[in-house]
């Protein structure tokens, strides 16, 4: 309950706020209260709520994504719109498949090649570490050991609950896009013309902003991926592939990053007389880093319509805020709060 409180101590200035708009009848402090308002609620939304409701949002998201192909089969083709969403679902199903199994199938290639070679790595860590008697090595190896078992055992009893998630997302995203219109004016009906003024305009908006911020995420990790992969592979690395496609994957993460990878790769590389190795783990990192932090907000500033600094501001402050869900909440709110200060001018 403290926490709750605690993230709400800006509300006395919004009320006060409120009060002095109240007294004075301006129309242009109506107008930022119910800006503030608005952004009141998706900060409540998306600190305490979005865990309920992600499935729904995402397939929303889809379905927003989707719209200009079903409107197209719907107009061009003559379809009815059932049919047209259920299309481009199927075909973003399979291309995600697709992805998936070549994926998959890179990565068991290669792993079972990692596999066969283990017992050499094996020995020659077990070499290593006989060079350093007092590193205790029974409790390091016997922790590892428990925590990968755990940490599997964690993985598989998540699979249930990530397969519920793919199906609610699905079905959700099909009936959002079948039912567009009864949704949409559902919710028209029921909300007050001023929420109505501002939610077109931030709509749009924001759709534009998702389409470029996915541009922006897809350039970031093929970049990265194909940096990783072809440094890695330089290096001399067997498994390129599989482990290019780690780091990037990793490093897309807000928490995680390349270094999990990296790191005590490199530092294992000069423990064990490997410098050159080592110190190119170290390089490809760097690169990694720019990457992510200098081009990265760069990159998503030009694709959603924001400055590079604003941007960066807006992923950290959501980070804060928000937790991982951040890195779209944090965005998102700036450019909603961007798009109704502009609807509010011009009116």
């Amino acid at each position: 309950m403290e926490i709750f409180v605690a993230h709400f101590e800006i509300l006395p200035y919004i009320l006060w706020h409120i009060l002095t708009a109240a007294r004075k009848g301006d129309l242009m402090d109506k107008q930022m209260i119910r800006i503030l308002a608005i952004l009141v609620v998706a900060y409540i939304f998306f600190k305490y709520l979005m865990g309920f409701f992600a499935p729904f949002v995402v397939g929303l998201g889809i379905a927003l994504l989707l719209e200009p192909f079903v409107g197209l089969l719907v107009r061009r083709c003559r379809f009815r719109r059932g049919l047209a969403s259920f299309i481009g679902l199927l075909i973003l199903t399979l291309v995600g498949a697709s992805l998936g199994m070549w994926g998959v199938s890179s990565l068991t290639q290669e792993a079972a090649e990692f596999l066969e070679a283990a017992p050499d790595y094996i020995s020659a860590l077990q070499e290593w570490l006989a060079a350093y008697p007092f590193l205790p090595v029974a409790g390091l190896l016997e922790w590892a050991g428990e925590w990968l078992s755990a940490q599997s055992i964690k993985a598989v009893g998540h699979v249930p609950g990530i397969l519920i998630w793919i199906l609610l997302i699905l079905v959700s995203a099909f009936f959002f896009s079948r039912d567009r219109e009864m949704i949409f004016g559902f919710v028209a009906r029921w909300c007050p013309d001023w929420i109505g003024q501002y939610a077109k305009p931030v709509g749009e908006r924001l759709h534009e902003a998702a389409v470029g911020f996915l541009k922006s995420e897809f350039i970031l990790l093929s970049m990265v991926a194909a940096v990783s992969i072809v440094g890695l592979w330089m290096m001399g690395s067997p498994y390129a592939m599989m482990l290019g496609l780690a780091i990037a994957v990793l490093d897309s993460l807000p928490v995680v990053g390349a270094g999990l990878v990296l790191w005590p790769w490199a530092g294992y590389a000069f423990f064990a007389g490997q410098h050159s190795l080592g110190a190119g783990l170290l390089v490809l990192y760097g690169v990694v880093t720019v990457i992510r932090n200098v081009l990265g907000p760069r990159i998503l500033g030009d694709q959603i319509g924001m400055h590079p600094l604003a941007a960066l501001m807006a992923i950290f402050v959501g980070i804060k805020a928000f937790g991982a869900a951040g890195i779209l909440a944090g965005p998102a709110l700036v450019i909603a709060a961007q798009t109704m200060m502009e609807e509010r001018q011009r009116h």
